[in-house]
């Protein structure tokens, strides 16, 4: 593959060769992989000047660069290669996406021997007497090949991740330029425009952005697609040029909104192309399933973020269209849109209480449609359930469900499409039977929907006028669908990343914070006691014999004391005060602003809470009482860091072990 030179950034590359040669006394030149020289070397070996200053050394030269490159590239690690004056030269092939460079050294003698062979043999013919080669062995500096492997270890490396920094940062500083370019294009259609207006500037864009030979707009014209504008090359050629809707390329291009192209003659033939065409690429104009063409381009290479960057031009071409095609509606709706954000806004701040946001999407749809009924269905254990309703007694629908695919409401569940009726009883749907306490035969229902997942369905009857249901209130309940069914998702996520976030952080027994969280908090108070130097305490404490507990009365009992010993010191706390299930029977409270003493005096209130709310005669276990040990460290006498707060605290709960338990001691570092 050629090197596209544009996407290397020569400055760079020459900046770090020279910084090299620097460094290493080697000087190094880049040639692609046709041995075309791309950066010469900084500082030429003087002999090989000499000797390249002869036709026959230059043409020996360039020979043995040739030769060198081509082995360095199907070798693809570096080589050391000898070449015709004796004289070695690093060969260090790169490859960047796809893409071959070769940086290759000055030449370099390893040993005197070397040039002496080379003066004996060849030097006559590359025009050095032996006046001459006795003072160029005075002259030259030989390498150590050990130093020469060292270097190209080091170098090649170096090599690809600048190459490929400069590539990629290049190739990114392209695709900005093509976006902005593309953007700016579409951004200067001012409406109310002509198609005729986009069409055009979508052509001149590709044509001058990409270098192509020919672009072709494609309409839809019944069952083909025709060539309704072509700029380039080849304009007279594809004027009449057209493209079944059928066709595979065609289809595929629609069906994933996603590019297509091919240089199969035969398949170019079947599409009916001219003779002239020998390849094309093919790119969907379409929004929201609507198909407003095809963008064809004909005889022409292009690259894979070319055609990404096209791609994302036509998306954004395709909205345009679609704004063109929607601009007498919304002109004609826009006191109607008004009426909508004002519906949705009564959404918003319901998004955390589902029964309330069901309630509200009902009673703000109905408001909308200026309808008397309306109600909303949700699907569950595979039948849908009326989780809302206005205008109807709710008691009277609370056990009423409608299996998908029967009735309005599950056959619009089950197609995912809306449904209009100007009369009930004209509809040839399963299981319909018109209800009598509905005033009017018209009513509308759509579903809701998010991405491809149908979330519901959203019914409306009665209007307050009488009146039937129009074609613009089915596309005006439609765009609030729209928002009520991404208010229920975004509900869902909510009530998702709450329940992620308390798992996250809370130990599932007992409902504290688990030691996690913990650390993080610790970490927290650590910073902010620092900053603002304020001390802060933390307590660990365990149940005296709990092993012995368990053992004893099992570990459902075990389990009751551990969440009524955690609800007991919660309520000894404070609001700031954070507590944790360390683990097992082991807990940790942290006190903030809280010295010592204070500490030790919140800890027994705690010990002494628990030790009286246990006083009662177990059945097996042998102790009158639970209690609990407890020990105090703070910051920052005892310690600058969570590590030595809890090992501390820790330390001084085994002393109250030690002590006899049911006590509670303050760390010290003289005991």
């Amino acid at each position: 593959m050629a090197v596209n030179l544009e996407l290397i950034d020569i400055q760079s590359l020459s900046t770090v060769l020279e910084a090299v040669n620097n460094m290493s006394d080697i000087s190094f030149a880049v040639y692609d992989n046709s041995g075309l020289l791309i950066i010469p070397s900084k500082q030429e070996d003087r002999l090989s000047s000499q000797i390249k200053s002869s036709s026959l050394g230059r043409k020996e030269f360039d020979k043995f660069i040739q030769s060198g490159v081509e082995r360095a590239l199907i070798r693809k690690e570096f080589s050391v290669i000898k070449g015709f004056t004796n004289q070695n030269q690093l060969f260090i092939p790169v490859s960047v996406n796809g893409s071959r460079l070769v940086f290759v050294s000055n030449p370099f003698y390893y040993m005197q021997q070397d040039f002496e062979e080379f003066v004996i043999n060849k030097g006559q013919l590359m025009g050095l007497n032996a006046d001459q080669a006795a003072l160029w062995g005075k002259m030259l500096k030989f390498k150590d090949p050990a130093e020469i492997e060292r270097l190209a270890l080091s170098l090649k490396p170096l090599f690809e991740t600048l190459l490929w920094c400069s590539y990629e940062k290049n190739l990114n500083s392209r695709r900005y330029q093509w976006a902005r370019t593309l953007i700016d294009v579409l951004y200067s259609v001012q409406l109310p425009a002509h198609k005729e207006e986009v069409y055009n500037l979508i052509v001149d864009a590709i044509l001058f952005l990409f270098n192509v030979n020919t672009v072709s707009i494609f309409t839809k014209d019944q069952s083909s697609f025709v060539a309704h504008m072509t700029s380039g090359r080849m304009r007279d050629d594809m004027s009449c040029a057209k493209l079944d809707e059928n066709n595979n390329m065609v289809a595929r291009c629609f069906e994933g909104f996603s590019p297509v192209s091919t240089n199969d003659m035969i398949e170019i033939s079947r599409m009916k192309l001219p003779e002239s065409v020998n390849s094309i690429h093919l790119f969907p104009l379409s929004f929201n399933n609507i198909q407003y063409g095809l963008m064809a381009v004909y005889n022409s290479v292009i690259s894979r973020e070319e055609t990404y960057s096209i791609l994302e031009f036509c998306k954004l071409a395709s909205l345009v269209l679609n704004n063109l095609s929607l601009q007498n509606a919304y002109d004609k709706c826009i006191d109607d849109m008004s009426l909508l954000r004002t519906a949705v806004t009564r959404l918003i701040p319901h998004i955390h209480n589902l029964d309330t946001l069901h309630d509200t999407i009902v009673d703000t749809a109905t408001d909308l449609m200026k309808a008397e009924k309306g109600s909303l269905l949700m699907p569950e254990n595979g039948a849908l359930f009326v989780k809302a309703i206005k205008g109807i007694n709710k008691w009277l629908t609370k056990d009423i469900k409608v299996r998908i695919g029967e009735g309005i409401a599950g056959k619009v569940f089950q197609d995912g499409k809306p449904l209009l009726s100007k009369n009930i009883g004209a509809l040839e749907i399963p299981y319909l039977t018109p209800k009598n306490h509905y005033k009017t035969d018209s009513f509308v229902s759509v579903p809701l929907q998010f991405a491809s997942e149908t979330m519901g369905v959203l019914n409306i009857a009665d209007k307050i006028s009488g009146e039937a249901f129009t074609e613009r209130d089915l596309h005006l309940l439609k765009y609030f669908a729209s928002y009520a069914s991404i208010s229920l998702k975004v509900f869902s996520y909510y009530n998702l990343a709450e329940e992620m976030k308390e798992l996250s952080i809370t130990d599932h027994l007992t409902g504290l914070f688990n030691r996690r969280y913990l650390q993080e908090r610790f970490t927290e108070e650590l910073h902010r006691s620092e900053r603002y130097d304020l001390a802060f305490s933390i307590a660990m404490f365990d149940i005296d014999d709990f092993k012995l507990f368990n053992d004893s009365e099992g570990h459902i009992a075990g389990d009751s004391v551990l969440k009524d010993i955690s609800k007991i010191t919660r309520d000894c706390l404070r609001t700031n005060d954070v507590m944790a299930r360390f683990g097992g029977e082991e807990f940790a409270i942290i006190m903030p602003q809280t010295t010592r003493e204070e500490a030790f005096m919140v800890a027994e209130r705690i010990r002494i809470k628990i030790r009286e709310a246990f006083l009662y005669k177990w059945k097996k276990f042998p102790k009158n009482s639970l209690t609990i040990s407890m020990g105090i460290s703070s910051f920052p006498q005892d310690g600058k860091t969570a590590e030595d707060l809890i090992k501390n605290a820790d330390q001084a709960l085994y002393e109250a072990k030690a002590f006899g338990k049911n006590k509670t001691v303050i760390y010290s570092s003289t005991r």
